[in-house]
């Protein structure tokens, strides 16, 4: 079997994975029903009551995911990453790429050089795509699992003769290129090979490495990764499927089912029985109770009226399901799938009481555990793209450093202590500063500006959360205002400010 029909192949084996990865973080979800009557009028009607929520056991990750600083292991290095990383908006286009991965499971980047209009690299330039894992896919080499054979990008063009598909095959020491013969492109058979731009339908890749980088936080090195929402899957076929419950509770609530019973034998009036709809109604807004001067039906819903039903001995009401029964169910399903997909609770409800302190370390230690994992299949993918990068721009063998921000989640003050105590046992300064959030190049610079007051203000600052913390307590109790506690910090940082410039 040829590489162009293996990766068609896989490309149409992951797609349905993919395309519920979508559905389960951005709707809409096949909703899963016992009853086919139920489910056959809600999709006549187009109903649907779908809050996805898998968007938050993503972002739950993505947010701790944030890379501060790249470097290389040479200064002019260094400052060809920063070009690039301009010319390409890589701040926002770095973020898009984790969270997709997280998303679908997979994500891909590409790396070429920017060509100028005779086909030539422009120097210093490099050009960074973003490739959707449905329209990309790396493949695997059987026998060495942990290696890339080949990538294929899929995509769709418009030609003179109508759609077609586009397909490239990607190796380390070359590219193919080929276009569908018609709108059908499934099988190898239906492909030809695709000449244009100056192109030829085979090109070679001088840099004799797969310019296509797959990134993903659940797999190991040579396999596919898996939706971070996956495990919260069938959590959300039980919401949705309350929720629905909980709807269809609510016409019932404002149009209750009635029930009349009859005396045995008993016959009723035929104007009863042909009781007119709901929401049937005469040219003056009224129910109509005749018609061409004949009596129609003996009820009426104007105010002061008497329901007269002849030959019926009762009339009862079906009440809906208590809400309550619902509610709690739900709160038990999603905390089951809070533990499943080691998400805090507290990320789904932001209305409700947030822990803080020991008690946030506590409840985001699953996620945060998880936020590591994924960091680290992260970091090694990053560093490999951006030595590719410089490799494209003539430097080879380089080394690429990233600094990624704290994924703990600790208030201010625990920072500022735990900074402290770590330089009291001997880490470097610009690590501690580093760590709590400050850009590495600033530490720099504070450093060769011959500010040695470093340690001391780190100290200060962490002494500063301290009080601020005692103070917090001292105003909730009403020993003390909240005004003259912003007069006294304000004072304080006043005084650190006359002395030297403080870090921003």
């Amino acid at each position: 079997m040829s590489d162009l029909q293996d990766g068609l192949n896989e490309m149409t084996k992951a797609e349905p994975g993919y395309g519920k990865a979508v559905a389960y973080s951005d709707g809409p979800i096949s909703e899963v029903f016992a009853s086919r009557r139920i489910r056959r009028l809600l999709r006549e009607k187009g109903v649907s009551f779908q809050t996805p929520l898998g968007d938050v056991v993503i972002d739950a990750v993505a947010d701790k995911l944030r890379i501060e600083a790249i470097t290389a292991d040479t200064e002019p290095r260094t400052k060809m990453i920063a070009n690039v990383d301009e010319d390409n908006g890589m701040a926002l286009v770095r973020p898009a790429v984790m969270r997709r991965a997280l998303q679908l499971g997979d994500s891909y980047l590409m790396g070429w050089p920017v060509m100028d209009n005779e086909g030539e690299p422009v120097p210093g330039k490099v050009r960074i795509s973003v490739h959707d894992a449905r329209n990309m896919r790396v493949i695997y080499d059987e026998d060495a699992p942990e290696q890339p054979k080949f990538a294929i990008q899929k995509w769709q063009i418009d030609t003179t003769e109508g759609k077609r598909v586009r397909v490239d095959l990607l190796y380390a020491d070359k590219l193919r290129h080929y276009i569908s013969k018609t709108s059908k492109a499934e099988r190898a058979a239906d492909f030809m090979e695709y000449a244009a731009d100056g192109r030829e339908a085979e090109e070679d890749n001088p840099y004799g490495q797969l310019p296509v980088f797959h990134f993903h936080g659940t797999g190991l090195p040579g396999e596919y990764g898996r939706p971070e929402h996956r495990s919260f899957y069938g959590t959300q076929d039980k919401l949705i499927k309350l929720t629905s419950s909980d709807m269809a509770g609510v016409d019932f609530a404002f149009l209750p089912q009635r029930v009349a019973l009859r005396e045995a034998g008993a016959k009723s009036s035929s104007p009863a029985e042909l009781d007119e709809d709901e929401f049937m109604s005469s040219p003056d807004g009224q129910r109509t109770q005749t018609r061409d001067g004949q009596q129609v039906s003996t009820l009426s819903s104007e105010p002061g009226s008497i329901w007269d039903l002849i030959g019926y001995k009762d009339v009862k009401q079906l009440d809906p399901a208590d809400p309550d029964v619902i509610l709690k169910r739900r709160a038990e399903y999603l905390r089951e799938g809070a533990v499943a997909s080691k998400t805090p609770m507290h990320l789904f409800d932001r209305t409700g009481q947030i822990p803080s302190g020991v008690a946030l370390t506590t409840a985001n230690e699953p996620l945060d555990n998880k936020s590591t994992s994924r960091r680290t299949f992260f970091d090694s993918t990053w560093r490999a793209f951006y030595a590719f990068v410089l490799k494209i721009l003539g430097e080879d063998n380089a080394v690429v450093t990233l600094a990624w921000a704290p994924i703990e989640s600790t208030d201010e003050s625990t920072k500022l202590a735990q900074a402290k105590q770590k330089q009291e046992v001997g880490v470097e300064f610009v690590q501690t500063l580093t760590e709590l959030g400050y850009k590495a190049e600033d530490v720099k610079r504070w450093l060769e500006d011959g500010d040695g007051g470093l340690p001391q203000k780190v100290a200060l600052l962490a002494q500063l959360g301290q009080a601020v913390s005692a103070f917090s307590t001292a105003v909730s109790s009403g020993v003390m205002d909240s005004s003259v506690v912003q007069q006294v910090i304000s004072k304080v940082m006043g005084d650190i400010d006359d002395q030297s410039p403080a870090p921003t």
